[in-house]
């Protein structure tokens, strides 16, 4: 998870950045190195520009292959070896960077209080879901479980990202949050997201430095979706501090 060619890993606030194009096929290009984040578990894929020859060329789809690269769909084929300039569409990524690591302490708390289990999620910039697995959870909780989580986001936890051998996971697996998919792996080690002294888990997503960057979250919307599946929604008001 720590390949050098994908800056995201390393800095999550990262907004523009030097690469060259290394493959172009079919209006898509890979790169010696990117910000952009492909997507995956349930985290959006980002988007912006490729500045190339003087013009910016928008980025409309991001995606990973099966070995592992990383294709920018921007519409033509770039020359091999050309020199290009990534931008961020940065509104976009810092939204998905709060309402994910909002998604960590939601089901952070869900499985401390209930024993919770991610079994799907949907980031968006406005608004998320994420599904858990937890019984004895009912309506009447809702209350309760948004002040928790409030009041988690205020401590200003401090985030941090780091990586453990693949084979951990069969010893820890406190680190593993969701019920059946297990968490990707790449040269047999597994990116951890840590909330300082509140949680650990398994991701490969980008978040904020800080829980207090998320703001105020607000449990928007309820639904049970079988006898333990909870479908939980959230929205977000202002982040009480943005990283400059």
């Amino acid at each position: 998870m720590g390949t050098p060619d994908r800056l995201y890993l390393a800095d999550p606030y990262l907004r523009q950045f030097e690469a060259s194009v290394v493959e172009s096929a079919d209006g898509e290009c890979t790169l010696t190195q990117t910000a952009f984040h492909p997507g995956g578990g349930g985290q959006p894929q980002d988007a912006g520009w490729l500045t190339w020859r003087g013009e910016a060329v928008p980025v409309t789809n991001v995606r990973e292959d099966e070995a592992g690269r990383l294709w920018h769909d921007v519409g033509r084929d770039l020359p091999v070896g050309d020199g290009v300039r990534g931008s961020l569409d940065w509104p976009l990524r810092y939204a998905v960077m709060r309402h994910h690591c909002l998604l960590h302490v939601v089901n952070a708390v869900a499985h401390q209080r209930f024993g919770g289990l991610v079994t799907g999620a949907q980031i968006g910039p406005e608004r998320s879901r994420v599904d858990l697995s937890m019984s004895g959870f009912s309506r009447d909780h809702v209350p309760s479980f948004e002040a928790e989580v409030n009041m988690v986001l205020a401590r200003g936890l401090r985030v941090t990202a780091s990586t453990v051998r693949e084979e951990e996971l069969d010893t820890r697996p406190d680190l593993v949050r969701t019920l059946k998919v297990r968490p990707p792996a790449a040269g047999g080690v597994v990116r951890i997201v840590e909330l300082e002294g509140f949680d650990a888990q398994a991701c490969g997503g980008t978040h904020v430095h800080s829980t207090r960057e998320i703001g105020v979250a607000r449990l928007t919307k309820f639904k049970n979706r079988g006898r333990v599946n909870k479908r939980l929604y959230w929205e977000l008001g202002d982040a009480q501090v943005e990283h400059e």
